[in-house]
């Protein structure tokens, strides 16, 4: 197992772990490259790309809450630092990073087009933004709830509804076409250089199956040596307890199960499929 297939190991997300493998595919990270995590959340593209790359990253993110998150599981790791801020108005000066992610953020912000231009900004000639974002196309057995409701003309359930909110959930501002996210991109001065969509197959209802999943292992009194086989940030801790423990053991099977229908999407699929994420690797020119 190499050091990204480890670090990726206790991901349940699958869909968030093909994103994750393309935004590295996308940015080619070189050791002297200062990266940029537009909107980074809870900070695992920061451990991630520091514990392979060993490069500088910057984790940019408006969420008190979240940031502090972040904190508890970056500590200190020299060569990452955590700001607050508001991606659509960043104090970086202009030119300073060789690669930008924005992944899975454009979606929760107001002025989409402010923030790509911001990003432009802060990018380099020469430099790399990967993006990805949830298309609006995607499959229905992933949201069936939302998608009836949308060929209905009825919309989409409250997006700030974690369990009916679906592929809208946590406060989705839209979801965007594959010509939805070139345009944006673009008409802020990027060329555009790869386009994909991700995550065609998946399980039935998959999206309330990993909220069940997160109040499983969040709500209920469970093991230590549970806990830390469900959490990705502690895929460097592993308990022989593990091995002889039935929920444990049930846990695997059913990531196993999980991991066999995903790997059907090992393939480029045509944009007007339906797929669960829009990707897009951009240059500054």
């Amino acid at each position: 197992m190499n050091q990204i297939d480890k670090i990726l190991s206790k991901v349940g997300d699958l869909n968030f772990r093909r994103r994750v493998l393309k935004i590295l595919e996308y940015l080619d990270i070189r050791k002297e490259d200062k990266v940029l995590d537009a909107g980074c959340g809870e900070g695992f593209y920061l451990m991630l790309i520091k514990n392979i790359y060993h490069c500088d990253i910057t984790g940019i993110d408006n969420d008190d809450r979240i940031l502090s998150q972040a904190k508890k599981w970056i500590k200190d790791s020299e060569g990452i630092k955590i700001v607050k801020g508001d991606i659509d108005e960043m104090e970086f000066p202009d030119n300073t990073f060789d690669k930008v992610i924005c992944s899975e953020v454009l979606e929760h912000i107001n002025n989409d087009r402010k923030a790509v231009d911001e990003l432009y900004r802060v990018t380099k000639p020469g430099g790399i933004l990967a993006v990805t974002v949830p298309n609006s196309n995607y499959p229905l057995c992933w949201d069936p709830l939302n998608k009836v409701r949308e060929k209905l003309n009825l919309g989409h359930f409250n997006p700030l509804s974690e369990v009916w909110g679906g592929i809208w959930a946590y406060d989705h501002k839209r979801l965007y076409s594959v010509d939805d996210v070139v345009g944006l991109i673009t008409a802020a001065g990027f060329k555009v250089d790869k386009v994909q969509v991700l995550t065609h197959y998946g399980f039935p209802f998959n999206h309330l199956l990993l909220v069940l999943g997160k109040h499983f292992y969040t709500k209920l009194n469970l093991s230590e040596e549970i806990k830390n086989s469900m959490e990705k940030f502690k895929w460097n801790e592993e308990s022989e307890k593990n091995n002889t423990s039935l929920l444990y053991n049930l846990i695997q099977l059913v990531f196993n199960i999980l991991k066999k229908i995903d790997s059907k999407n090992d393939r480029e699929f045509d944009l007007n499929l339906s797929t669960m994420a829009v990707s897009i690797k951009a240059v500054k020119p």
